[in-house]
């Protein structure tokens, strides 16, 4: 089943193990449990009387499936979205009665993320995983990145990228890499804070697209030029920005309609806490509250952002990695751009209304939110889209509304 590949991952990969029934947020629980073709077929196999019976039970075809490797079959979830293969201590029975080969792809894969770049396999963590958030967010020293040979087990590839190939000869995913390497490079550049690093790369990948778009032969002439110190030195903040910020994103939550379509209950309540700290239930509320929206913002950023940035910055890269930035949305590049940042935005968003209600926050604390906000947000089948489709309604994707998100 494995074979030797070529494989780049980031340093925190191989830490990571599962944690099982320990974890506070399983993956067992709240999804969908799909099912490849080879693992259905294995089911209906087995011999232990007692898990065949539950794989007849609960296991069956899934008609409107997409991939024979990923969900060809679908698991009959219990009450609460839970899988009935798990036990009472939240340990899988088909992991413990039958082994690990018996598990489906997505079970055996998740959190790993692996994609394929010029026949090199990319490994990395989705921080939707509790465990996986808190070995990478965490890491002080950022995230590096390292090369193997290496047997490759079970996986999904959820991107299959050959720059080489001739239909990319005249378009920037021919430097796929030189881009989202040197994107990347911006974000983890510590000499400038958060918000002027995004604002950097959203002035890079801006000229990236509306001046190099009939000769991207130019791109690593372009990156090998550009100087970031002198775009840093063009961008101001601006307080009210943080009162247009609020405007968007309570839309944003109205989009996403929490208390009605997002089973997670963690996320429901950080939505009520977030609600209450910006005072929402209140006529006129952001009349009412503007002098204190621009202090909570300054306050957040000066003792919960700055001093954490390296949590941002982890949560930014690894993105980034393992989603095929800034491709990893439509054919504009800078719509990569705007959703990351949209993102970003509204990660802060909610820190800090939830900071306005309940008066303190800590870095722990930080990395929960963060985790199941990709859970909810990463993971949901038309919110991404939804989203994109009303910034670019209301023709926000745009460099000047970029600001304003900063």
């Amino acid at each position: 089943m494995g074979s030797n590949i070529k494989m780049r991952y980031p340093s925190y990969f191989k830490e990571f193990k599962c944690i099982g029934g320990k974890c506070k947020d399983s993956c067992c629980i709240g999804w969908d449990v799909d099912i490849d073709k080879i693992t259905f077929k294995q089911y209906y196999k087995v011999q232990d009387k007692e898990m065949k019976t539950m794989f007849q039970k609960s296991v069956h075809n899934n008609d409107d499936y997409l991939s024979d490797d990923v969900d060809y079959g679908k698991v009959k979830l219990k009450s609460g979205k839970r899988c009935p293969f798990l036990d009472e201590e939240k340990y899988c029975m088909i992991y413990s009665k039958l082994g690990e080969e018996y598990l489906s792809n997505v079970c055996t894969s998740f959190p790993r993320v692996t994609n394929k770049v010029d026949g090199c396999y990319e490994m990395s963590l989705d921080v939707a995983c509790p465990e996986a958030a808190r070995i990478l967010l965490l890491k002080e020293e950022g995230i590096e990145f390292e090369e193997s040979e290496e047997t490759l087990g079970k996986h999904i590839v959820s991107s299959d990228i050959d720059t080489k190939s001739e239909k990319y000869n005249n378009t920037p995913v021919k430097y796929f890499k030189e881009i989202r390497d040197f994107s990347i490079k911006i974000i983890k550049n510590r000499k400038f804070n958060l918000s002027q690093r995004l604002y950097i790369l959203g002035d890079f990948i801006n000229i990236l697209e509306e001046e190099l778009e009939d000769n991207y032969s130019d791109v690593p002439k372009f990156i090998e030029k550009y100087d970031m110190n002198s775009v840093s030195d063009s961008y101001e903040k601006n307080q009210l920005n943080c009162i247009l910020q609020i405007d968007f994103f309570k839309k944003m939550v109205g989009l996403l309609n929490v208390f009605k379509e997002v089973d997670s209950l963690s996320f429901k309540e950080y939505t009520k806490q977030t609600i209450t700290g910006f005072k929402f239930d209140e006529e006129e509320y952001i009349r009412k509250n503007s002098a204190l929206y621009i202090k909570a913002f300054e306050d957040y950023t000066e003792n919960f952002i700055n001093s954490n940035s390296y949590i941002f910055e982890n949560y930014l890269v690894n993105f980034m990695y393992n989603n095929t930035f800034p491709f990893n949305e439509t054919k504009s590049i800078f719509d990569g751009y705007i959703m990351l940042l949209t993102r970003y935005s509204f990660i802060r968003f909610y820190l800090v209304g939830k900071y306005l209600n309940n008066k303190y926050d800590c870095k722990e604390s930080m990395v929960e939110f963060i985790q199941a906000f990709a859970k909810t947000i990463e993971h949901h089948k038309t919110y991404l889209i939804d989203s994109l489709n009303y910034i670019k309604l209301k023709e926000f994707d745009n460099i000047e509304f970029a600001k304003i998100l900063l």
